[in-house]
């Protein structure tokens, strides 16, 4: 099983570096004295470097999963003393929390946060590096990987929301997700509507909800063999996939590719990324995931709805007691205020008609539409235009609420 993952691996460098459409040259990431080694980085390291204050908090889920988040309880650039609000930041697929920190303290969402008196956290969802350890299992155990972004929205988000209110001794937080990131918050504000009370602000960047129209070819070219695999870590071991970037990134074939690792998602290289955070998203990515996180949405373009995972008809029945999974009930979604979405043309994964079919089953919500017809499943958090164009608007959101909350 390991060796057909790697050999997909390859074939899907391959075809990315095939014939690239964006020409992202490998000197732009070239270490000192052009050492090209891929070399481990962490979200605390990348903090402290920027002169910020951070903190690891750890959270235990009622299942047994204990996760590491990541606290940037001030900043230097704040000069407002009090009770400063928290904002939860919550990562997609193949990501991890420091995809937020890769751009910097200029574009990067958590230190505009921090600069702007926010309490920030970072969320680290089940079986990423910093989030791979159990009270009972071990992550070489393939029981430790029997999990989707299911559970991880009804046992790791409200874990981190009571552990952040707790410690804030706030009643409420503000929340920004990329992608899976959504999707969680979507399963828990169904499933757990009480948690809607728990949400000022809900803003979701590229939600992977509705995955019917979907048109990414990667989904495409091997959902197939996704969806064959079994329960167990959908990458192995990781330091065989570090591995490969190593041999194979100073080859000049797989340039572009190396260039392009970021995409996470995407097909193909973005003309808009930014080419600095390159080095350190190859230092912090592709994270750990589960390979029911990806058949999950596989299944969720297949049968064009929103709902748990399907186990099949017999499994089906003794678990929702009925053949197929129920839908998840998304009209409790309902914060504090409108959920705010963010979308655009260019996102291969995240379709029109599908944001709009999510629209549709929410209570309030507010569409925000990126202009930019390039603009790709990955730009909104690794674009060198994020600044203005996403996480500008964000704050003006949560900012909003805060002033109007203040005058009340």
């Amino acid at each position: 099983m390991l060796l057909m993952k790697l050999v997909f691996f390859i074939d899907w460098l391959l075809i990315v570096c095939g014939k690239p459409k964006a020409k992202l040259g490998f000197q732009n990431f070239t270490g000192r004295g052009g050492d090209y080694r891929v070399k481990m980085m962490t979200g605390v390291k990348m903090i402290d470097s920027h002169g910020y204050p951070v903190e690891t908090h750890t959270v235990r889920t009622g299942d047994g999963y204990i996760l590491d988040m990541f606290r940037i309880p001030s900043s230097h650039n704040c000069k407002e003393d009090g009770v400063k609000p928290p904002v939860l930041l919550q990562h997609g697929l193949i990501s991890v929390a420091d995809c937020f920190l890769v751009t910097g303290p200029k574009s990067g969402l958590p230190f505009m946060l921090a600069d702007r008196c926010y309490d920030v956290w970072l969320g680290n969802s089940r079986g990423v590096r910093y989030s791979n350890r159990h009270t009972k299992l071990k992550a070489s155990q393939n029981a430790f990987w029997h999990f989707s972004w299911h559970e991880m929205g009804m046992e790791d988000l409200p874990a981190m929301i009571d552990y952040i209110l707790s410690a804030t001794q706030q009643e409420a937080l503000h929340f920004v997700g990329h992608s899976q990131g959504c999707t969680t918050l979507m399963v828990l504000l169904s499933m757990k509507p009480e948690y809607n009370r728990r949400i000022k602000t809900a803003n979701l960047m590229a939600p992977a909800v509705f995955m019917e129209h979907a048109t990414n070819k990667l989904m495409k070219m091997f959902g197939s063999i996704i969806l064959d695999m079994k329960d167990e870590s959908f990458f192995g071991p990781l330091g065989i996939i570090r591995f490969l970037l190593r041999v194979f990134c100073p080859k000049s074939q797989f340039k572009d590719f190396c260039a392009g690792l970021f995409m996470l998602g995407s097909e193909e290289p973005s003309t808009l990324m930014n080419l600095t955070a390159i080095p350190l998203i190859l230092a912090t990515h592709p994270a750990s995931i589960s390979t029911r996180q990806p058949k999950h949405f596989l299944q969720l373009r297949k049968s064009g709805k929103f709902r748990p995972y399907d186990f099949g008809v017999k499994r089906n029945k003794n678990l929702y007691n009925q053949p197929e999974p129920p839908d998840y009930p998304l009209e409790n979604v309902s914060p504090l205020s409108p959920v705010q979405i963010y979308r655009s043309n260019g996102d291969s994964l995240v379709s029109r008609k599908d944001i709009h079919t999510l629209i549709s089953k929410l209570d309030k919500a507010v569409l925000h539409n990126v202009r930019l017809k390039k603009w790709s499943h990955t730009d909104f958090i690794f674009s060198n235009l994020i600044e203005k164009v996403i996480n500008e608007p964000i704050i003006k959101v949560i900012d909003l609420f805060e002033n109007k909350t203040s005058r009340e």
